[in-house]
């Protein structure tokens, strides 16, 4: 078995996976414009009511503006053809991502999305020819000895907490390259080190502690305390968080025993004492960036007015931190310049995967096809056994995820109708929980999911493939979850 001492991780979107990824989509897309000629389309009554006067506990976690709107339970009715001009003709399904862009209803989140992956594209191609990189891994390498499971344990805890507390997830794309080179030097897959950054993210996102994307938005639509049921999610954390880790810690050892080339990891740390301090002068600043970066994210999500400029406040932070430590490694506004713009150019695919992802979901909105999904459900939910309805429910909630992947809008959609009306012997808390399991985990599953698209496309890793190694794992965080969804049905949560 030959061995390697060249680290060297390109973080770029290879063409087959770009090409899978994007017919996948396309595919989704036609299926969806279908559903709106084949399902009827129709609408409940909409009113508004005033939001500053909404007295609950965690709302300055969010300013959706959506959330001060409410759904008549009773008011469903089928659009006749005069009424429903807004179905998108055939030749529109393939100007929808442009549409949705320029006009759709979360083209502003859209956009500040594909500005930060750009941002971030052309910061990590600087802190990777600036040497950086290399040296954060070497002084993680030093520091790991031999404890390197260990560290699988520690990065899913810290993963999953900043997405369980602060909602955080696409954001956290910033950390693939530094994972993708720990997992190299440790003769570990791209698929591994992707999956650090998609998985835990995505189980810590819906195990949410006080995510203010998903329960901070829920509680507030569904006028109940986030504090309601917080002491069953934190041992839901606590469950899935050993599941994730065991499964990631698997994923690591299938990988060394399947490995045909190792790295030399031993060699590649062993370098001159002068190399190492100029290796942990280069990773104090790396450290820095991210810790700024992510610094930003928390306190503006914590500040209701500036919530919805949480990535753009990362964005800045990056932008600026790699013009300083670019410009102080690479020795010139040049070299530096020359640098990011070729890493920005490495993650313009990104672009056309948020696009048509985005395309879909606004497809879905403009036939009017939801809430006639959702008034079909609950005229199946009444008067049967509550267990039966929460499972109902929960397919319901995966169902309306497939054309909604994002989590506030969803809550806003989906929560008002459940909690005005609701399903008898479910509480409002079950409702929300139900609802927070189905949104999280098929965001690393679904393909209309832009966060596990882009980070597929970045990790060159296919759909195919992180699908075959997460189906049975993704089936287990089902099996688990429906059954503490049954469990506080039967403690009466």
């Amino acid at each position: 078995m030959s061995k390697s001492t060249e680290l060297n991780v390109k973080v770029k979107f290879g063409l087959k996976s770009f090409i899978t990824v994007v017919a996948i989509l396309v595919a989704v897309l036609f299926v969806v414009g279908i559903l709106t000629y084949v399902i009827p389309a129709g609408r409940y009554t909409i009113y508004t009511t005033d939001v500053s006067k909404i007295d609950q506990p965690f709302y300055q976690y969010t300013t959706d503006a959506a959330l001060d709107k409410q759904i008549v339970i009773d008011s469903f009715r089928q659009l006749t053809s005069d009424e429903n001009l807004t179905r998108l003709p055939f030749y529109r399904w393939l100007t929808s991502p442009i549409e949705a862009l320029l006009f759709g209803s979360n083209s502003a989140n859209m956009i500040m999305i594909i500005a930060l992956l750009l941002v971030l594209g052309g910061t990590f191609k600087v802190l990777e020819e600036s040497g950086g990189l290399v040296s954060l891994v070497r002084v993680i390498m030093m520091k790991l000895r031999s404890n390197r499971f260990g560290v699988i344990w520690a990065i899913t805890a810290v993963i999953m907490i900043l997405s369980a507390v602060f909602g955080l997830q696409e954001q956290l794309l910033i950390l693939y390259p530094v994972f993708a080179m720990l997992c190299t030097a440790l003769n570990w897959s791209r698929f591994t080190a992707i999956s650090f950054v998609l998985i835990a993210s995505g189980v810590g996102f819906t195990t949410a502690i006080t995510n203010p994307l998903t329960i901070g938005t829920a509680s507030i639509a569904a006028g109940v305390s986030v504090s309601d049921g917080l002491w069953y999610r934190c041992i839901i954390f606590c469950v899935m968080y050993v599941v994730t880790s065991l499964f990631l810690t698997y994923s690591a050892k299938r990988d060394e025993a399947r490995a045909t080339e190792k790295f030399d990891a031993q060699a590649f740390i062993d370098v001159p004492e002068e190399t190492l301090k100029d290796d942990a002068y280069k990773a104090k600043m790396i450290i820095a960036l991210f810790s700024v970066a992510l610094l930003a994210v928390i306190i503006t999500t914590s500040i209701p007015s500036l919530r919805s400029l949480a990535m753009v406040f990362m964005a800045v932070a990056f932008i600026v931190g790699t013009v300083i430590i670019g410009r102080l490694l690479l020795g010139s506004y040049k070299k530096l310049g020359k640098s990011f713009l070729i890493g920005v150019k490495d993650v313009l695919p990104s672009i056309v995967i948020i696009m048509i992802a985005f395309g879909i979901t606004h497809i879905a909105q403009q036939g009017n096809i939801l809430h006639t999904i959702f008034y079909y459900f609950y005229n199946s939910v009444t008067n049967i056994s509550p267990y039966l309805a929460v499972l109902i429910l929960y397919v319901f909630v995966l169902i309306i995820e497939f054309f909604i992947p994002s989590a506030s809008a969803k809550a806003v959609l989906i929560i008002p109708m459940l909690t005005l009306a609701p399903i008898e012997g479910i509480s409002k808390t079950v409702i929300i929980l139900t609802y927070l399991f189905a949104d999280g985990y098929t965001n690393v599953l679904y393909p209309t999911c832009g966060t596990l698209l882009v980070g597929l496309g970045l990790a060159n890793v296919s759909f195919s493939e992180w699908f075959k190694k997460t189906i049975l794992f993704q089936l287990l965080l089902f099996a688990i979850s429906l059954a503490f969804l049954m469990l506080a049905v039967f403690i009466g949560l």
